[in-house]
């Protein structure tokens, strides 16, 4: 169950993040600066896996910090019904600070955590990166309940902006890492535990489409590799489709476990922003 939840939140990390990537993000100055409407976005999905319907659900808010410039995202997903149940009443979160630099966002702060529980008591994990651009350090912190403790410390590379995953998502919205064009190969730096790595992104072309039946021929089609610490998927690969108004409104997360795919869907009722 916890692979199935770590796929649903990829899923639903790469729609949200992904917002307006297909064919509508802004041309010449505008393009170097985030969206007025970032701090308004409010997305809602949910997931189906084998034979059960809404196995879970998640939103993602964005509200403006008090620092003029900083964004505040927070990812958060729970388990329902039986899947609420197997896996202890799970909720996962995801909190990045995240700042204007230059043409795109950069990381200040990523903290994740897990609420769950277990024996019938109630359990907080935390893992946390802080950027430091002033020394030129990452500082990854693990904790328990709230409780933090020192653990390892990365070099910022002089040659690029290694990027939480949520930051770096807003920022492949913006283009900063390259077009969305089919048959494109674009690369975002970001940490895992055994320092730099990068998340892939591929833009699938028509011929390579042809083998993905439940997504519509129109919109676009991304298959994304995520290194498999972030959300515990092993290595499951990841297809989201963008519709023609630019939403994130299908996803598959493809034999997660060796049993099935995970089915993610922008919920009917939702409507464009």
């Amino acid at each position: 169950m916890r692979l199935v939840c770590g796929s649903f939140l990829l899923f639903w990390l790469v729609l949200t993040g992904g917002v307006q990537a297909a064919g509508f993000l802004p041309e010449g100055p505008q393009a170097l600066h985030p969206l007025p409407h970032l701090a308004e976005e409010h997305y809602h999905y949910t997931l189906d896996f084998l034979l059960f319907k809404d196995l879970a659900e998640a939103q993602l808010q964005v509200t403006a910090e008090p620092t003029p410039g900083r964004y505040r995202a927070e990812l958060v997903a729970h388990t329902l019904g039986v899947a609420s149940w197997l896996s202890g009443d799970r909720t996962q979160r995801y909190v990045s600070i995240m700042e204007v630099q230059g043409g795109g966002l950069r990381s200040i702060s990523h903290e994740s955590s897990i609420h769950k529980r277990k024996h019938g008591k109630w359990t907080d994990r935390q893992k946390r990166y802080r950027f430091d651009y002033q020394h030129g350090k990452v500082y990854q912190e693990r904790g328990e309940d709230g409780h933090f403790k020192p653990g390892l410390v990365f070099e910022l590379p002089a040659d690029r902006t290694p990027v939480d995953i949520l930051t770096g998502f807003y920022n492949l919205r913006r283009g900063i890492y390259g077009a969305l064009t089919p048959g494109a190969r674009l690369t975002i730096p970001t940490f895992t535990s055994r320092g730099i790595a990068e998340i892939v992104v591929e833009v699938l072309t028509g011929p390579q489409r042809l083998a993905r039946s439940f997504f519509p021929a129109t919109g676009i089609l991304l298959r994304v590799m995520v290194d498999p610490e972030v959300f515990d998927t092993k290595g499951a690969d990841l297809y989201v489709w963008f519709d023609d108004t630019g939403r994130p409104a299908r996803g598959i997360v493809e034999n997660v476990i060796g049993m099935g795919d995970v089915y993610g869907h922008l919920r009917e009722e939702q409507k464009p922003q």
